[in-house]
């Protein structure tokens, strides 16, 4: 007589959930998933942590030392972002199941209702292959000067802890009515499942954001805002040649400054040297963070834990008691190319950029993957309204003067088979286009110039212009020198800001990247060599 065939035994919860991360164990140091309550309490004593920001998808804390921990950085910034839930995990029925006696038909039903709490409540959450993506393009940008040191990826499972619950708090009384997390309140049990599961990206605190900074009366002269344009240039352009990387989202939130010099004040730092320097005139450097959304090619593969020379190891690790075997340097490549398919989430596309030129500054970025052209008009595919270009024309938002949208052309999209169709074509967003980093640099010249516009150097008297420079304010021809150099380095950068408008940009012979706007500034004698090789 034949016997059965063995059945196989069921996964446990802890394989599913395991399973399913796997793609992020693989890169990070623990290689396991820890206990929300555990890693928090191995942080308590020796940190104090603070929410300093909201992100895309998730959260930004920052971890401030209070005990002091050999060999041990002073401070870390942790995006924690909630993760979807596993497909296959049980849902709340199903862990009580033996304590029910109901009905079946009443059990299928309450299945079906949990079923459809969990997708509402995970549809702001993140998938594993983007947070894998993020953490892939953080340590290949690692060494880039300019971009996030990151230190470590944690996975945890279960609901945050009374340290991160208590400064969700403080940072949403802080805020303002209409700028309250939209996040919600992780004290609450109903917001999180004791299942839920997080991943932790530990990096170095890069500094205040561009956009909290200027709100704060920062970067208020036409040296900060060279300095800091020139910065992110640089970084930028660096990152494109080195593994074709795009942004994708770089707003003002999305940069940050910090000082060279510890006795500075970022909110109003000392211009030396403006005679003798073309770059650096203050000590202000630029840290380009955040990104969820861009596209880089993946090429250290075989090594996954790079670190910058010299830079310190996570705090999150230090805290750790857990032993490590030789096993645990294993390899593990990941793909060729890190990217979040936009296709995916269209409605960043359809916002009002009547309250927000960012807005605006997406849909440009589609028509560049698209068309190579900012100009052309795409058919936005969550509206069917046939006034929808007629609205666009009558944008009463302030843009540039040259902004195409005043006059969109369009333009039937494209398929990937070249066909004519409303599909977007496959993997656009998995393809390099570099033009998309120059409508962002435009955005950002264009916020910092607007930021000063009642204080350029061509609008102010010698005296309100040397306030800040480190210089002999008796000597009157030096003084007219610095103004006259003011006065150069605003003319230069309208300039700039001519070459990068989204109109232009749609042109023939226009510049094709920010690595070609450096090369062009260094052609003209803007900036200098020396201080492109300086800056990495």
């Amino acid at each position: 007589m034949r016997s059965l065939p063995t059945p196989h035994r069921a996964p446990s919860p802890n394989d599913i959930f395991t399973d399913y991360v796997s793609p992020l164990l693989s890169l990070s140091d623990r290689r396991a998933i820890i206990s929300f309550e555990q890693w928090s309490s191995e942080l308590d004593p020796y940190f104090e942590v603070t929410k300093i920001a909201e992100a895309s998808f998730g959260e930004v804390y920052r971890l401030t030392v209070k005990s002091a921990m050999p060999n041990s950085p002073s401070e870390s910034v942790l995006k924690i972002m909630a993760m979807r839930s596993p497909p296959d995990a049980p849902l709340p029925s199903n862990r009580d199941e033996g304590k029910r006696t109901r009905r079946k038909a009443d059990a299928v039903q309450e299945k079906k209702r949990e079923k459809a709490a969990r997708e509402e409540k995970d549809q702001w959450k993140s998938y594993v292959d983007q947070i894998q993506s993020e953490v892939q393009l953080l340590q290949n940008l690692n060494p880039i000067p300019g971009f996030t040191n990151f230190r470590e990826l944690t996975v945890l499972k279960g609901r945050p802890s009374l340290s991160f619950s208590n400064a969700w708090r403080t940072w949403n009384r802080s805020r303002p009515r209409s700028k309250k997390s939209v996040f919600p309140d992780p004290s609450k049990k109903t917001s999180y499942d004791d299942t839920q599961l997080w991943a932790v990206v530990e990096m170095q605190d890069a500094g205040t954001d561009c956009e909290r900074l200027m709100e704060r009366g920062g970067i208020s002269t036409i040296w900060e805002v060279w300095d800091v344009f020139w910065g992110v240039c640089l970084s930028v352009a660096k990152a494109e040649e080195g593994c074709r990387f795009e942004h994708r989202d770089l707003h003002l939130e999305n940069v940050c400054i910090r000082s060279s010099q510890s006795i500075d004040d970022i909110s109003s730092p000392v211009v030396k040297n403006p005679l003798k320097r073309k770059l650096g005139f203050t000590s202000l450097e630029t840290t380009v963070i955040d990104y969820t959304l861009s596209r880089a090619d993946i090429i250290n593969t075989a090594e996954p834990h790079i670190r910058r020379p010299g830079s310190s190891s996570s705090l999150s690790s230090r805290c750790s008691s857990l032993s490590r075997s030789s096993s645990d340097e294993e390899s593990f490549p990941g793909p060729s190319v890190a990217y979040f398919d936009l296709n995916k989430d269209v409605s960043i596309f359809s916002a009002d950029a009547s309250e927000e030129y960012q807005y605006e500054i997406y849909r440009y970025m589609r028509s560049i993957a698209f068309y190579d052209d900012p100009t052309v008009q795409v058919e936005d595919p969550l509206s069917n309204d046939k006034n929808d270009i007629e609205e666009l024309e009558e944008y009463s938002f302030e843009t540039p003067r040259c902004s195409p949208r005043k006059n969109p052309r369009k333009i039937p999209r494209k398929t990937s088979e070249g066909r004519g169709g409303s599909e977007p074509p496959k993997d656009i967003w998995k393809q390099f286009h570099p033009k998309t980093n120059l409508v962002w640099i435009h955005f950002i010249l264009y916020k910092l110039l607007q930021h000063i516009n009642d204080n350029l150097p061509s609008a102010i008297d010698t005296v309100r212009l040397i306030k800040n420079v480190n210089i002999d304010a008796s000597s009157a021809s030096v003084a007219s020198l610095v103004h006259k150099k003011a006065v150069k380095l605003e003319r230069i950068l309208q300039r700039v800001a001519n070459r990068i408008e989204p109109c232009v940009l749609g042109k023939p012979e226009c510049l094709g990247s920010v690595g070609e706007l450096v090369v062009l500034a260094i052609q003209k004698g803007w900036v200098d060599m020396g201080d492109v090789v300086g800056s990495g």
